[in-house]
């Protein structure tokens, strides 16, 4: 939610005015780029959006795809710890999966044109974009090998995944994700979160039998 600054005098310091009108362009950024994509969204779009001047955006940023990166950053990097308190809240690796899944689909549901910034725009960018996207996804994978860790404490006999199993399953929930944006259904965002749910746990489990879980 973009940050409002209080009309007439007020007492906000220079800093505080300045970290209200960056996280007012950030969700400026996204939303443009989202709607309209990355080569169509000029400066002024943005500003227009945030209700700030071009002065005050090239304070903040040396141009479009400085402003795009360090939104796409700040979104994805406030996913992840969102998703990590989801899973810490979970009584154990399983629920955590199903909990994960739910927040995941949820968020991209809430927020399809975000989620269509980051999950397709960010290739608009070229080289800087993958270098953003594969911080991200190198992110994404710590989470899956820290689930991985957490479950071998309660199921000792497992195995940890071999090599490349977290990127081919982050690979996997993004593809999900992004065709259920496309779908834009009820039952495509249904389907998602269940397909979601049974990839992360099929490579959590390997070719074990995945535990079933009612509800």
């Amino acid at each position: 939610m973009q940050t409002r600054l209080p009309k007439g005098p007020h007492s906000l310091s220079r800093e505080e005015v300045a970290r209200a009108q960056r996280a007012r362009l950030v969700e400026a950024v996204l939303a443009n780029v989202g709607e309209r994509g990355y080569a169509a969204t000029t400066v002024g779009h943005v500003t227009a959006s945030a209700g700030v001047s071009r002065t005050s955006f090239y304070e903040q940023f040396s141009g479009k795809q400085a402003a795009f990166l360090a939104a796409y950053r700040s979104v994805t990097g406030e996913f992840l710890e969102q998703g990590v308190s989801v899973a810490a809240e979970a009584p154990s690796p399983l629920d955590a999966v199903t909990a994960c899944g739910d927040f995941v689909v949820g968020y991209v549901r809430r927020r399809p044109v975000v989620a269509r910034a980051v999950l397709l725009e960010i290739y608009a960018l070229g080289d800087a974009g993958l270098e953003a996207r594969e911080e991200m996804l190198r992110a994404s994978e710590a989470v899956f090998d820290r689930t991985a860790v957490w479950l071998r404490t309660t199921e000792p006999e497992l195995p940890l995944p071999p090599p490349f199993t977290a990127r081919t399953v982050i690979a996997a929930t993004i593809e999900l994700l992004t065709q259920a944006i496309w779908l834009d259904t009820g039952d495509a965002y249904d389907r998602a979160r269940s397909a979601i749910r049974h990839t992360w746990l099929l490579g959590l489990y390997g070719h074990r039998n995945i535990p079933a879980r009612s509800g």
